[in-house]
């Protein structure tokens, strides 16, 4: 220990003499330069664990249930069964099919409208009478007064119709334009 003092004494003394200080001045400064590292290292090791204790005490978990999703269109829980669309995403001018529960009487006429409105049609669609007939559409502006042939359809379906050609991509209502109970669906329009 006795020769640890004699070399710091020993480096002090050539400080003091370079520096053109005394003892003390010298032993100052060097407390002070040690205080000051001390509390900067002191300061980022106290960092350091706060932030290592934060996230012991709160772990980063990403779960994907957690990110917002924007809402899209939502169907109404009223019609919420009573009719499938196979597929539910279809590009213009795609065949689509059409289930409903056993019991279900509807027509031939279909419309396409916007879920946020769906009292306007934008589209009518209708299915084909007979299994090697073609599904057609026509606008909701160009149809002046047509409508549909009374027309029963009984039971499960498939009733096939076609995705308007110019229809812009999104979500639409699609619902039975000759039944009561209405029956309905959303159809996504994607390209």
């Amino acid at each position: 220990m006795s020769d640890l003092q004699n070399d710091l004494q020993t480096i002090a003394d050539r400080h003091a003499s370079q520096s053109g200080g005394d003892f003390d001045t010298v032993l100052r400064t060097a407390t002070t330069r040690r205080r000051r590292r001390f509390a900067g290292v002191s300061a980022v090791a106290c960092a350091v664990l706060a932030v290592g204790g934060i996230a012991a005490v709160s772990p980063w978990q990403h779960d994907p249930a957690d990110v917002p999703v924007a809402a899209g269109p939502t169907l109404d829980p009223k019609y919420a069964g009573t009719m499938t669309i196979t597929p539910s995403t279809a590009a213009p001018d795609a065949e689509i099919r059409l289930t409903f529960p056993a019991d279900n009487g509807r027509g031939v006429g279909f419309s396409l409208a916007d879920p946020s409105d769906e009292t306007k049609a934008l589209y009518y669609l209708t299915a084909p009478r007979s299994p090697n007939g073609k599904p057609f559409w026509k606008s909701a502006a160009d149809n002046q007064g047509g409508g549909w042939r009374a027309i029963g359809i009984s039971g499960p379906g498939p009733d096939r119709l076609v995705v308007p050609t110019t229809i812009a991509d999104g979500t639409y209502l699609l619902c039975t334009e000759m039944s009561n109970p209405k029956a309905c669906a959303l159809l996504t329009v994607a390209r």
